[in-house]
C-alpha cells in the first residue's frame, strides 16, 4: 500500500512538473509571437545641426594644436519610429585607425586625448562599454544634439602636422518598452544589458 501510494505521488509530481514544463513553453510562445507582432522598427539619422546634412564623417585637416572646432551633431528619430533611448559610439580613422602604422600604445592615447576635448552636450553619459548614453527617453521626430566641439589636444606636436584623421559618429535605439521594466528610478543608463551598473 504504501508503494501504491509512493508511485501515486511520483506520478502527480510527474504530472505537476510536465503541467509547468507545458506551461512555460506555451508562456513563451506566446509572449514571442506578441513581441514579433508588436515590433515598429526604431529609424535613426545623424546629422550636422548647422545646417542639417547627413552626417558621413568628419574630417578634419590644417588644426593648430589647441584650436577649436565648433561642428555641431546631432541624432534624429524619425517620426515614425515609436519613444526610444539612444546610444552613440565614435570610430576614429585616419592617423588614429588601426592601420594607421602608429604603436598602438600611441593610437590609444592620441584617441583618448582628442575624447578628452569632444564636448558632449547634457544628457549624455559614457558607458564602461564606450558607447555614450542619452539619459532620457526620446519621442519621435526630436532632434538630439550630441556634442557642440572638438578641441585638438594642445600637446599634438609637428608629428601629426599636415595628417588626416576622422571622428564618426554612429547612433543604436532600443524601444523605451523595452528597456525600462528593468531600469530603477533614478538609475543613471550605462549600458543595455540587465546587469546596467
Amino acid at each position: 500500500m504504501k508503494r501504491n501510494r509512493a508511485a501515486a505521488g511520483l506520478a502527480g509530481c510527474g504530472l505537476l512538473a510536465l503541467g509547468i514544463v507545458l506551461s512555460f513553453i506555451m508562456f513563451l510562445r506566446q509572449r514571442e509571437s506578441v513581441s514579433v507582432a508588436s515590433m515598429e522598427p526604431v529609424r535613426l539619422e545623424v546629422c550636422f545641426l548647422e545646417d542639417e546634412e547627413a552626417y558621413t564623417g568628419e574630417q578634419v585637416t590644417g588644426l593648430l594644436p589647441g584650436e577649436t572646432v565648433k561642428r555641431g551633431t546631432a541624432v534624429i528619430l524619425d517620426g515614425t519610429s515609436p519613444e526610444a533611448y539612444i546610444r552613440v559610439g565614435l570610430t576614429f580613422g585616419g592617423i588614429l585607425g588601426d592601420d594607421a602604422g602608429e604603436g598602438e600604445k600611441v593610437r590609444l592615447e592620441r584617441i583618448r586625448e582628442l575624447q578628452g576635448g569632444i564636448s558632449f552636450e547634457t544628457g549624455w553619459l559614457k558607458g564602461s562599454d564606450g558607447f555614450y548614453y542619452y539619459q532620457k527617453k526620446v519621442a519621435p521626430g526630436s532632434i538630439v544634439p550630441v556634442y557642440s566641439q572638438v578641441t585638438i589636444p594642445e600637446n599634438w606636436e609637428n608629428d601629426i602636422a599636415e595628417k588626416v584623421f576622422t571622428i564618426e559618429l554612429g547612433a543604436e535605439a532600443v524601444r523605451s518598452e523595452h528597456l525600462e521594466p528593468w531600469l530603477l528610478d533614478g538609475q543613471a543608463i550605462l549600458s543595455w544589458e540587465e546587469e546596467n551598473p
